[in-house]
């Protein structure tokens, strides 16, 4: 198939999604170019949180199409694609494909044209789209390859409920759908998996839109039973090849709503010490769960 490059701009989010989309590029016989004059398919996963974002995003895709390889393809995709999508390809003629959410970044630009427009992250969604089962895929649910740092994120929902005056992501990114806590052990499951020469993984960082909403939508007012369940399971790793004597466990970007019952219950769940995180408001928190 040849080689690709995938250069990742944006939140941990945005890594997460192509940490998926490069398992899903090696599945399809593509391997990792050392550099993107190299590549054979250059990817640029965008942002569109704010507008210096935005203007990075477009600097980079500027800046790629000029040191690609002759007769490589340039692909655009991740937030910038999916909330611009018609938009953006009229004003990058150098872009060969802008490919929302759930979007193979394989098809030529004349297939492009009229199947690469802004589609959704749920399933359920994509699919009710005409003509979209055959270039179409759940982007929270691919496979992920195992981990290369000993950190690796974990996203354990997308999208958002809220509504805020000051952010657009419900608009692009959905509903709230959090995973299943089944799926989420499972990813990390395969993170673990050690490949030749990676450090072995210590550190598991939870992360999504609004992760303090997690399984709210699952599970009604019980959410906090569901994320202190998968926390529990996950203070199994302590003592194993993951880790010795304790595994890190973080959360990014939690919105203080139901924090302290998401820590308490966590606590109780794993019947293990958890670090008291910094008080709300609060961008991140950590905590060890020791063996």
């Amino acid at each position: 198939m040849g080689g690709y490059w995938l250069q990742t701009l944006g939140c941990p989010k945005n890594q997460v999604d192509s940490d998926k989309l490069e398992g899903h590029l090696e599945a399809q016989g593509y391997d990792r170019a050392p550099d993107p004059g190299s590549a054979d398919l250059v990817v640029v996963n965008t942002c569109a949180f704010i507008e210096a974002a935005r203007q990075e995003s477009i600097d980079t895709v500027l800046s790629l199409a000029e040191r690609r390889a002759g007769g490589a393809r340039l692909v655009v995709t991740g937030c910038m694609a999916e909330r611009y999508g018609d938009e953006l390809r009229d004003a990058l003629p150098e872009v060969d494909l802008v490919a929302g959410f759930g979007r193979e970044l394989v098809e030529l630009a004349p297939m492009a044209t009229a199947s690469a427009v802004s589609v959704s992250l749920g399933a359920a969604r994509i699919a009710s789209q005409p003509g979209s089962q055959a270039h179409a895929f759940d982007l929270l649910e691919l496979p992920r390859p195992s981990a290369r740092a000993p950190w690796a994120y974990v996203k354990v929902a997308e999208g958002c409920d809220r509504i805020c005056g000051f952010c657009a992501i419900p608009s692009f990114r959905g509903k709230q759908r959090s995973r299943s806590s089944e799926d989420v052990l499972a990813e990390v499951d395969a993170l673990r998996a050690t490949t030749d020469g990676a450090p072995p993984l210590r550190e598991i960082v939870l992360v999504a839109q609004d992760l303090a909403s997690y399984g709210r939508d699952r599970s009604g007012p019980g959410r906090g039973t569901r994320i202190a369940g998968g926390i529990a399971s996950s203070s199994k790793m302590a003592g194993t090849p993951c880790g010795t004597g304790s595994t890190m466990l973080s959360s990014v970007v939690a919105i203080p709503a139901s924090y302290a019952d998401v820590t308490a219950n966590a606590a109780r769940a794993s019947r293990q010490r958890v670090a008291r995180p910094s008080p709300p408001p609060f961008a991140a928190i950590s905590w060890a769960i020791a063996a």
